[in-house]
């Protein structure tokens, strides 16, 4: 079974600090073929969920703190690949939002590959905008209000 961990930025120790911005860029950099910088000056203030396999980092996301407009951000979900289809990023996405939940944020906002679209909305995220190009690669704005999950729930 696959354990995680919640860690902000100062709790990340040297080796768990590399394998994650290894897995990140061997992902979004190496394996999406997209030379863009991975380091983008987030991480300091993000809560990182990672999700190992005995001491191997194979999946993990990040929790962006509140914008103005209320809402908290996930980002960098990623798994590595021969762990994909196992219900990891699943895992990680449910432990995150009941984090946000019990946070009191009622929004959490996201910027989707257009291709994971369906993923994001099985867990209730709806689209926000058309898809544009980020990277070069198809994305789409998504929003989940919280507040209207919970509602749906009780019904």
């Amino acid at each position: 079974m696959y354990q995680t961990k919640w860690m902000a930025f100062d709790e990340l120790d040297g080796a768990s600090l590399y394998q994650l911005l290894k897995l990140r860029t061997d992902i979004f950099v190496v394996e999406q073929n997209c030379p863009y910088p991975e380091l983008d000056n987030r991480d300091q203030e993000a809560l990182h969920g990672l999700a190992y396999d005995g001491q191997h980092l194979i999946g993990c996301l990040r929790i962006l703190p509140r914008k103005l407009s209320g809402a908290v951000a996930i980002g960098r979900v990623a798994v590595q690949i021969g762990y994909r289809s196992n219900g990891i990023a699943r895992k990680l996405l449910n432990e995150a939002i009941v984090h946000i939940q019990g946070q009191g944020v009622a929004l959490i906002d996201l910027q989707a590959q257009a291709h994971l679209k369906q993923f994001y909305g099985s867990f209730g995220f709806k689209e926000m905008s058309d898809v544009y190009l980020e990277d070069g690669i198809p994305h789409l704005d998504m929003q989940m209000n919280l507040e209207e999950v919970s509602k749906r729930l009780q019904e």
